[in-house]
């Protein structure tokens, strides 16, 4: 009996848990089929459960307190079965937001293609944007190196510039001379400061001077077209294709005011013996010509008080040059150094045998136009015209300010506008006529010259002529006058606003004058 008690019950128990087996079988399933479904229908990676699961899952035993499975069961992955489910209630809920607004199934793919299609595009462009990105950058690293270049450099040259300020002496301007007592030359520097910012287009920036090989032998040239020497100057030599001949050639010295060519004339004239056809006969051809010289039938050489002799002409305006002419004094072997600052006129004294030499000194065109403004205030005979201007600006801003004076005289276009083509006349005429002498170089100039004079100088060379010229030269300027330099500010600009062309053809004569010392190369120092 009590077995047969103990078999109802253990079928009972096997019963109930045979029920609650099914119950719980019955739920997997269920559920299974609902995530089967869902998989389908969002196309997700699904987890189905086979049989065996289903009847592993109701063979669940309970270990030490904790649900367990089979042995030979994996453990579910509950994680991807949940992104799952979350992707596809995402994916629903936009699917349904798009029935909403009326979008059939084919409105549903082409929206979904034109957004990888949006897609595909950022990342086509990606690759672009960022070489952008990487351009501008390489650009803004070089502008910024640029920059610090330019920068440095600048506060290099205004410091350099500074320092020759505090320097610059000597020079027909009367500051203070530095060269030794001795008369040896420290070799006199220029003491104007280039601006950076106005120089450096005009003049090809960069360097203040830059050298250029064979520069004499370099035609010029505008629009590539070949600029010639006016036919009205070939009485002049060709400075590298004619050998100077004291017997035939005149020396020819262009005065350009406020240069130093006063003095290069007195000691031709004082220190060598030279007979000098200038503007020094003027009150001797005014005596012997009724006042303007025009009766005047023979050449006459005077002697002055100091030994000096001159011709009694005066070449300082055309028509005393066209009344040397007449007197024949480019043609007379009685009158050694013709001077005058009109070039294209006195040109005209000579003629094809008998050609001028042309020798010029030159100087910072703004340095000389600040040296003729204090000239002229020291002078009486400016005095109406320069006396009521106080200052070196007033100067600039006045009518009396000379414009390109060297470019003008040098192109014959005393009055009217400049062009690139009178430039380019006054650059050939200097490359093919002119022996350039520089007055920040004083000592290398007059070594060239002297060699010139000692070819034509009646005095014969002894320690007092060199004595003579040394005083002349150094420390006994004619025309000496005493001021500040004009390195910056408004007179600056101002001047440098006139000045322009002359402040190029400046630059050129310097290179000219380092090329022409092949002339110069086999002859000894005179000092």
């Amino acid at each position: 009996m009590l077995a047969d008690i103990d078999l109802k019950s253990s079928s009972g128990e096997q019963a109930v848990s045979g029920a609650k087996t099914e119950k719980k079988s019955a739920s997997a399933a269920a559920a299974a089929s609902d995530i089967e479904n869902n998989d389908d229908q969002h196309h997700t990676a699904t987890i189905p459960l086979s049989q065996s699961q289903e009847g592993s899952t109701s063979r669940r035993i309970m270990l030490r307190g904790k649900p367990s499975y089979h042995f030979h069961m994996k453990r579910p992955r509950r994680n991807v079965k949940k992104r799952s489910i979350v992707a596809a209630q995402l994916q629903n809920i936009e699917e349904h937001k798009e029935m909403l607004m009326g979008m059939d199934t084919t409105q549903q793919n082409e929206r979904r293609d034109v957004r990888d299609h949006r897609l595909d595009d950022k990342d086509q462009y990606r690759a672009p944007r960022v070489a952008l990105v990487l351009f501008l950058l390489v650009c803004t690293a070089g502008g910024y190196r640029g920059f610090s270049q330019y920068w440095s450099a600048r506060n290099s040259d205004a410091a350099a510039g500074a320092r020759r300020v505090a320097r610059m002496e000597g020079g027909e301007d009367g500051t203070r001379s530095f060269f030794r007592r001795s008369g040896e030359d420290d070799e006199h520097r220029e003491a104007l400061l280039l601006a950076a910012d106005g120089l450096e287009g005009l003049l090809g920036g960069g360097e203040n001077v830059t050298e250029e090989e064979n520069i004499e032998d370099i035609p010029t040239t505008l629009f590539d077209e070949t600029i010639e020497a006016p036919q009205d100057l070939s009485n002049l030599v060709n400075i590298f294709h004619e050998h100077y001949n004291p017997n035939v050639n005149k020396l020819f010295l262009w005065h350009i005011p406020r240069t130093g060519t006063t003095t290069i004339k007195r000691i031709a004239s004082y220190c060598m013996g030279l007979t000098i056809a200038s503007e020094a006969g003027k009150t001797e051809m005014a005596r012997a010509g009724g006042g303007d010289g025009s009766s005047i039938q023979e050449l006459r050489i005077v002697e002055g008080l100091d030994g000096v002799k001159f011709a009694a002409v005066d070449l300082s305006y055309p028509d005393g040059i066209a009344i040397a002419k007449s007197l024949n004094v480019g043609l007379s072997d009685r009158v050694d150094l013709v001077s005058s600052p009109y070039l294209w006129d006195t040109a005209g004294i000579f003629d094809g045998y008998h050609k001028g030499y042309m020798v010029a000194m030159f100087r910072h065109p703004i340095e000389r136009a600040t040296s003729l403004y204090f000239s002229m205030r020291k002078n009486p005979q400016y005095e109406k015209q320069v006396g009521s201007l106080s200052s070196i600006e007033q100067y600039a801003k006045s009518s009396l300010v000379e414009n390109n004076w060297m470019t003008r005289f040098l192109s014959n276009t005393l009055s009217g506008e400049l062009t690139p083509q009178h430039e380019a006349i006054a650059k050939e005429v200097l490359r093919t006529k002119c022996l350039i002498g520089l007055l920040r170089d004083k000592t290398e100039t007059m070594r060239r010259l002297e060699v010139l004079f000692n070819l034509k100088a009646k005095e014969k060379r002894s320690k007092r002529r060199e004595e003579c010229q040394e005083k002349l030269l150094y420390w006994d300027w004619p025309g000496k006058n005493r001021h500040e330099p004009v390195v910056s500010g408004e007179a600056w600009d101002i001047l440098h606003k006139h000045n322009t062309f002359d402040l190029r053809l400046y630059e050129y004569a310097e290179k000219l004058f380092k090329a022409q010392g092949k002339l110069f190369q086999d002859t000894p120092s005179a000092w």
